[in-house]
C-alpha cells in the first residue's frame, strides 16, 4: 500500500542566533544543530544529553506521586509470605512490563505468577470477563495491573471486594473519576514526574528501581544473600517496550532506547538472543528499525493470534534452547498474522474508500468475525492511506470490539469520550483507541463520530499530510555530514525524533537507474558535487532524466557502510513555491 502524495512542504525555521551559538559551542555544523533545534535543544546542557544519552541521566523514582506507598504495599507481600498476581496486556509493552516486575519478586522468592489475557480464551484488556480468568488459578493477596487498569472502576470494586488490593501501573491518559486504588502513572493530575510520555514499561522500570533501592536499604538481599539486580540489565526490555508503543523518543524515552540498544546487541538475555538468531540479525546491524519491524512484531503476535504469556515464558527463559522453542512458535504466530491481515486489509480498504468518497471525516469500518488481534494494524493501514480518523470494529455474538487510530491534531479518545454513553467501555492515547459496545449501537456510534469530527473540524483545520524539513543544504553540506557520522549521534530514532530531512535545491538528474522492485537509484548534480540517491519506486515516475528539481532526502541509516546513501522522500519542480 502506497500513501498518497505529500500535501506540502513544511520547512522549519529554527531561530538562527540559537541554532550559530549551539554550532559554536559544540563544534558542530549549522545543519546538525538545526535538527537538534527541532527536536526541542535550546542550550550545550539539553545537546550533551540528546547526543550522548546515559543511565547517569535518570530521573527521581521517588518523585512519581504514591511512590512510597507501591513500595511499602509490594514488599508487605515479601515480608508477610503474600501471594502476588501480575495482570498484563498483551502486547509487547504489557509483556515487557509483566517480566520485569515478574523477575523482581522470583529473585526475592515471593509468591509471584502473571497472567495475560488470550484473546480467543480470556477475551481482551482488564474487564470482568478476563478477571475470572486470571483468578480462576487462585485468589491473590495483591493483584498488580501493568499497561491496563485505568479505566477499571468495577473491576477494582469488585477485586476489593474479595479481599485483593490492587497497585495500578500505567500510562494511559486517566479518566475524570480514578479507581479507588494505588495508582502509579505519571500523567495523573498534579503528578510532579518530569516525564509525562513514558511507555508502560518505564514506569514500571521506575517502580522495580524503587523497590530494589529500598530492598538494600532493609538489607532484604543481604538476609537473602543475593546480589541485587543490577538495572543496566533491565534496559533491553525497557527498549523494547518503549520502541514498541510508539511513544516519543526524546528525554527519558530516548535514554531508555539509546543504552538499551546496546543491551540488546550484547544478547545477555537469551529470550531475545533466540529472537536475533530467528531473524537473522547481526549484532552490528541491529537498530530501533530491528526491533520495530522485526522483534516487537513476533512477540506483538502472540497477543494477536495465540498465548501473550509465552513471551513471558521467552524473556524469562534461562536456556537458549528454551528460548529457540519459543522464538519458533512466535514466528508461527507471526506467519498467522500476516495472513490474516492480508486478507482483511483488502475488503477493509474498498470499505474506507467508499466513505471517502463520501466525504465523511471520520472512517468507521465494521464487519462480523474480523481477526480482533489485528484491528489496530488494520486501522493503522487505513490512516496511512487515507489520513482520516479511522475505527474498525469486529462483530461477534451481538458484541463489537474497535481498535482506531488518528492523526496528529484528532483526538479519538476525546471523539469516543463525546459517546461514551453508548459505549461499555473505552480507553488508550489521544492517537491510539479500543472501544467495546453492542454490536445494534454502531451505526448510532457512526453517526455521532461523524457528526463530532465535523464539528471538530469546522473549529480547527482538518488533519492534512505535511512533510517536515528540518533545513535546506547543498549537496556538498549533506555529505559532510555523512563523514562525520552525525546519524550515530542523533539516533535512535522514532516519535518526535525522526529521521532528519533535508531539502536540496535546483539538482539536476543526471542518471535514473531501476534496482528492484524497491527502488532504483538516481545521480543527481548541484554545481559540480554530485551524489547518490535511492528512489522508491512508487515515486520513480516523478523523476525525468535532465529534469531541474527541488528535492528531500534522509540519508539511510546502515551502521559500517563506507559510502553514503540518501533515500528520496519528496520531490517537485524547482519553480514550485514554499508555501502550501
Amino acid at each position: 500500500m502506497t500513501k498518497p502524495e505529500t500535501k506540502y512542504w513544511n520547512l522549519k525555521e529554527p531561530d538562527s542566533d540559537t541554532v550559530d551559538a549551539l554550532a559554536t559551542d559544540l563544534n558542530e555544523t549549522q545543519l546538525l544543530t538545526s535538527v537538534l533545534y527541532n527536536r526541542g535543544i535550546r542550550t550545550p546542557e539539553q545537546a550533551q544529553k540528546f547526543l550522548k544519552p546515559s543511565l547517569d541521566d535518570l530521573a527521581d523514582s521517588m518523585s512519581l506521586s504514591h511512590m512510597q506507598a507501591a513500595i511499602d504495599r509490594c514488599l508487605q507481600a515479601f515480608e508477610n509470605g503474600e501471594s502476588v498476581l501480575i495482570f498484563g496486556d498483551n502486547d509487547v509493552d504489557g509483556v515487557t512490563s509483566t517480566t520485569l516486575v515478574y523477575q523482581f519478586f522470583s529473585q526475592l522468592d515471593v509468591n509471584v505468577r502473571y497472567f495475560l489475557p488470550r484473546r480467543k480464551e480470556d477475551g481482551h484488556g482488564f474487564n470482568e470477563e478476563t478477571l475470572t480468568a486470571a483468578l480462576a488459578n487462585g485468589k491473590p493477596d495483591l493483584l498488580i495491573t501493568v499497561d491496563c487498569g485505568m479505566s477499571g472502576h468495577k473491576e477494582v470494586e469488585y477485586l476489593k471486594s474479595l479481599g485483593i488490593d490492587v497497585l495500578i501501573v500505567d500510562h494511559h491518559a486517566p479518566p475524570e473519576i480514578l479507581p479507588d486504588t494505588l495508582i502509579l502513572n505519571p500523567k495523573l493530575p498534579d503528578d510532579p514526574f518530569p516525564y509525562k510520555d513514558l511507555a508502560a514499561v518505564g514506569v514500571v522500570f521506575h517502580l522495580v528501581q524503587a523497590l530494589i533501592e529500598e530492598s538494600k536499604r532493609r538489607h532484604i538481599y543481604e538476609k537473602l544473600q543475593q546480589q541485587p539486580p543490577e538495572l543496566l540489565d533491565m534496559l533491553d526490555l525497557v527498549c523494547l517496550g518503549t520502541i514498541a508503543d510508539v511513544v516519543p523518543l526524546l528525554g527519558e524515552n530516548r535514554m531508555f532506547v539509546s543504552v538499551g540498544l546496546d543491551v540488546i546487541r550484547k544478547r545477555k538475555r537469551s529470550g531475545i538472543a533466540a529472537l536475533l538468531s530467528d531473524v537473522g540479525a547481526d549484532e552490528h546491524y541491529i537498530t530501533e528499525r530491528t526491533i520495530c519491524y522485526r522483534l516487537a512484531p513476533r512477540i506483538n503476535a502472540a497477543g494477536r493470534m495465540g498465548d501473550p504469556n509465552e513471551c513471558v515464558e521467552l524473556l524469562t527463559a534461562y536456556r537458549f534452547t528454551t528460548a529457540q522453542t519459543i522464538a519458533k512458535s512466535l514466528e508461527n504466530y507471526n506467519h498467522l498474522r500476516q495472513n490474516a491481515e492480508a486478507a482483511m486489509i483488502n475488503e477493509a480498504t474498498a470499505m474506507a474508500q467508499q466513505q471517502v468518497l463520501e466525504g465523511r471525516k471520520i472512517i468507521v469500518i465494521a464487519r462480523e468475525n474480523w481477526q480482533q488481534g489485528i484491528l489496530g494494524i488494520i486501522s493503522s493501514r487505513i490512516l496511512d492511506k487515507f489520513y482520516k480518523p479511522t475505527v474498525v470494529i469486529s462483530i461477534a455474538d451481538g458484541k463489537g470490539r474497535g481498535s482506531a487510530r488518528s492523526p496528529e491534531g484528532f483526538s479519538i479518545l476525546d471523539a469516543f469520550s463525546s459517546c461514551k454513553d453508548l459505549l461499555d467501555d473505552f480507553g488508550g492515547h489521544h492517537s491510539a483507541a479500543g472501544l467495546n459496545l453492542k454490536a445494534e449501537l454502531i451505526p448510532e456510534l457512526t453517526d455521532r463520530l461523524e457528526k463530532y469530527a465535523t464539528a471538530t473540524f469546522s473549529q480547527v483545520n482538518a488533519p492534512r499530510r505535511s512533510l517536515d524539513i528540518d533545513a535546506e543544504a547543498t549537496i556538498p553540506q549533506i555529505l559532510k555530514l555523512w563523514e562525520n557520522r552525525y546519524l550515530e549521534q542523533l539516533g535512535p530514532f522514532g516519535t518526535a525524533n525522526k529521521e532528519p530531512a533535508f531539502m536540496i535545491r535546483n539538482v539536476r538528474i543526471v542518471l535514473l537507474k531501476r534496482l528492484n522492485h524497491v527502488y532504483a537509484r538516481i545521480k543527481i548534480r548541484q554545481n559540480n558535487t554530485s551524489m547518490s540517491v535511492l528512489v522508491p519506486t512508487a515515486m520513480t515516475s516523478e523523476i525525468e532524466q535532465n529534469a531541474t528539481l527541488d528535492i528531500v532526502v534522509t540519508p539511510k541509516y546502515a551502521p559500517l557502510k563506507e559510502i553514503p546513501e540518501f533515500i528520496l522522500l519528496s520531490v517537485r519542480k524547482s519553480d514550485t513555491p514554499d508555501t502550501p
